[in-house]
C-alpha cells in the first residue's frame, strides 16, 4: 500500500544527504509505492543503451544507442520541501481552509503550499 506523500510533483526540494547534498531542484515524478521521487537535473546516472528498433517493427526508425544520462530516483526521506514564500526548507503541516478543504502549509511561515495538479 502506498503511503501519503508530503512531496508532490512540481515542489521545490532540498537534498539533505548524499553526493547532491545542499542542492535544490524541482520534483519531476513521485513514486508513492516505492517511496521515491525524481528531481530534475540531480542524481544523474549514466546508462549504456544498445541501439535497436522502436516498437519492434522492422520498418520503424532505429533508436540510437550510446551512453545516456538520466535522473535516478531518490528516497523521499532525503528530500525536504522548500517554501515558495520564505525560500527556506521547512516541514509540511496539514490544515483546513475556512470551507473545510485540506491543504498543505509551510511549518515556518504558515503559507499554503502549492496543491497537486490532480485536484485541478
Amino acid at each position: 500500500m502506498a503511503s501519503k506523500m508530503n512531496i508532490l510533483k512540481g515542489d521545490t526540494v532540498l537534498i539533505r544527504r548524499g553526493k547532491e547534498k545542499g542542492k535544490r531542484g524541482t520534483v519531476k515524478a513521485v513514486m508513492p509505492d516505492a517511496g521515491m521521487a525524481t528531481v530534475e537535473g540531480l542524481n544523474l546516472v549514466k546508462r549504456h543503451m544498445k541501439g535497436g528498433q522502436q516498437n519492434g517493427s522492422s520498418n520503424a526508425a532505429t533508436q540510437a544507442g550510446g551512453i545516456i544520462e538520466k535522473e535516478a530516483p531518490l528516497p523521499v526521506s532525503v528530500l525536504m520541501y522548500v517554501c515558495e514564500k520564505c525560500k527556506t526548507p521547512a516541514r509540511i503541516r496539514h490544515g483546513r481552509t475556512a470551507d473545510g478543504h485540506a491543504q498543505r502549509l509551510c511549518a515556518k511561515c504558515g503559507a499554503p503550499a502549492r496543491e497537486s495538479a490532480k485536484g485541478a
